[in-house]
Parts: structure tokens; C-alpha cells; sequence
């Protein structure tokens, strides 16, 4: 979940509806590593669209890095397994020690790493209606309904 991040990942199908109704919804959704933090305002949809605003801060080589990314995806949810297929993303803000890079190829790469590593999975623990827990590598992704 590379976007959700980076933050977490997610695609269109049919999902159960008991499934689909605990999801639906706008989250905002935390990962914290040693070397980067994700913050995102997520909003799933009853019709399968994900829709993320991700701002992401993180050390680079010798470098802080911070940009601001638009994520679209068509997501399922099946047997507490999230997983999607991207269909747009759009780099909005990229700064490298504290310096415009937007216009940058770092931020197309960005872009593109968005795209292309998302096709992860991540396993859904609801542990309330309103807070959820994605997994998907070592460090967990905290959601908070919005």
C-alpha cells in the first residue's frame, strides 16, 4: 500500500456487503517508520473508488524529502484483504531540503512509484466501526473515521 501509502493498497470488484459497509466512508489513516511519515485523508466509496490525498515526509539520501500526491484507485474488499488497481495519481507538492522539485524527474518517479507498487495487499482489522489497522509490511497503517 504504497500510496496509502504510501499509505497501503487497494482494487474494483464486489465485495461482501458487510465488508463493503464497514470501509465506506472518509478515514484519515497513519504510518510511522524510522525514516518516513504518511498522513492521508482516504475516502472509500460504495461503488469501489478510492480516493486519497497522501502527504508524505521521509529522509532521502542525506536528503528531507516531503510531497503532497492525489491517489485514485478502483479497490476491493474480500475475506479482510483490501487490494486495488490505480488509475490516476498527481504529484501536487515536492520539496527536497526545503527546495520546489516538482517540476523535477523525482517527483515523475514518485508519480510512477505510486502507480506501479501498488498492487500490494493489505489484511483489514476492524477493531471498531470508527478504527481500522491495514498490514501490509512491518509497519501497520492506524485509520480513524473521519
Amino acid at each position: 500500500m504504497k500510496a496509502l501509502f504510501a499509505a497501503a493498497a487497494l482494487a474494483l470488484c464486489t465485495a461482501p456487503l458487510a465488508s463493503a459497509q464497514s470501509i465506506v466512508g472518509t478515514w484519515t489513516c497513519v504510518r510511522s517508520t524510522v525514516d518516513n511519515n504518511a498522513v492521508s485523508n482516504v475516502t472509500f466509496t460504495d461503488s469501489g473508488r478510492l480516493d486519497a490525498l497522501v502527504n508524505i515526509d521521509f529522509l532521502g539520501l542525506d536528503q528531507e524529502v516531503s510531497a503532497q500526491a492525489r491517489y485514485r484507485s478502483d479497490y476491493q474488499l474480500v475475506n479482510s484483504t483490501l487490494s486495488d488497481t490505480p488509475v490516476s495519481t498527481y504529484v501536487s507538492k515536492l520539496t527536497i531540503d526545503g527546495q520546489d522539485a516538482l517540476r523535477s524527474e523525482q517527483a515523475e518517479s514518485l508519480r510512477q512509484a505510486l502507480l506501479e507498487g501498488s498492487d500490494a495487499s493489505a489484511k483489514v482489522t476492524f477493531t471498531s466501526d470508527n478504527y481500522m489497522i491495514l498490514s501490509a509490511d512491518t509497519a501497520p497503517i492506524n485509520c480513524v473515521r473521519m
